[in-house]
């Protein structure tokens, strides 16, 4: 059963169980529901902004930083 949190947490950060960290992270509070007066944990925000973005992002800021690094 997941938890839910106040509506005032809503936005905050909390502490909850990560499978891909397999270790308690941080995780960002999400209203449960439109309309809803409840938080749950959302994503996970201990595993950097990568997972935030596509492949092809991901791929054009490496190519970028390597043209920073190599000119």
């Amino acid at each position: 059963m997941s938890e839910h949190l106040t509506e005032s947490a809503i936005g905050q950060t909390t502490l909850a169980w990560c499978p891909t960290c397999a270790r308690m992270s941080k995780h960002r509070v999400d209203r449960v529901a439109v309309g809803s007066h409840a938080g749950k944990p959302g994503p996970c925000l201990e595993h950097g902004p990568k997972n935030n973005l596509t492949k092809d992002q991901q791929q054009r800021r490496e190519r970028e930083r390597q043209k920073e690094l190599f000119p």
